[in-house]
């Protein structure tokens, strides 16, 4: 059967596939092109399981409030071309929406299994048509009180859950993403780690000479110094480096915890 080459470009336009696989599709659903729609998103669907072993270092992370809910998505690509194209941003938009329907989770698998399977359907749809891999890394909805920021660019944001003022709230949230904390405060620090620290200073101090009634406070001091870039509250502010997180946080100011997603 011969198809107009108009009507391949005409599903080419509304399916973003290969002009070979809109043609094809065509001839298969005999000029039908709602058929061959069909056709071709089956076919992706198929095509997507071969693609998805890909490694995916490109994507974009974005932090979205609605409706007293807050989404935080880090949805993944091959390349940064792909990123750009209009296509990859309408899928981000499908998969936003797919969220804001779900309840507080933390994690793409602890997703109710019918929002899971929506969202994959919609990436592999995807997939088939523009020919990358593409993984939806991490997921977070929450009804609690939370600051998102958004880094410009779409490569960083971070939440930071709270209970006092939002300007603070977005202080932190700043932090967060250009400093990239692990812990909020020093007791999160696992022991082990602080235990083999310990022990390496108060070596070094006994072989430098230190006198033994000394050496506690020294170890205390560089413990504190060792760990201060990985904690939260103990980080220099990036806007004055005279001063440390927590002593930004006014009475009645708490945070409890933050996350950063990052490509």
């Amino acid at each position: 059967m011969k198809i107009d080459m108009s009507l391949i470009k005409e599903l080419r336009d509304a399916t973003f596939a290969p002009l070979g696989d809109c043609k094809n599709a065509l001839v298969e659903a005999e000029g039908d092109i709602a058929r061959a729609t069909e056709i071709l998103r089956e076919k992706g669907i198929a095509k997507a399981g071969k693609k998805a072993d890909r490694e995916t270092n490109e994507g974009m992370v974005k932090v979205v409030a609605k409706d007293g809910k807050t989404v935080a998505v880090k949805l993944l690509c091959e390349t940064d071309f792909v990123v750009k194209n209009e296509k990859f941003q309408e899928l981000f938009d499908k998969v936003l929406a797919h969220l804001f329907s779900s309840s507080t989770v933390d994690g793409a698998q602890a997703l109710d299994t019918s929002i899971l399977d929506a969202i994959n359907t919609d990436i592999a749809e995807f997939v088939g048509k523009i020919g990358e891999n593409v993984r939806l890394a991490e997921v977070v909805v929450t009804e609690d009180n939370v600051y998102g920021y958004n880094h410009p660019g779409n490569k960083v944001a971070s939440l930071v859950y709270y209970t006092g003022d939002e300007d603070t709230a977005k202080e932190l949230a700043l932090q967060v993403a250009a400093m990239n904390p692990t812990y909020l405060t020093f007791d999160e620090v696992p022991a082990d780690q602080k235990e083999e620290a310990k022990s390496k200073f108060t070596e070094e101090l006994k072989a430098a000479g230190k006198p033994e009634a000394m050496i506690e406070n020294i170890v205390k001091g560089k413990l504190d110094k060792a760990f201060a870039d990985d904690v939260l509250l103990e980080q220099e502010y990036i806007r004055d480096g005279s001063k440390k997180i927590k002593e930004l946080l006014k009475d009645g100011f708490v945070v409890t915890s933050f996350s950063r997603f990052a490509i």
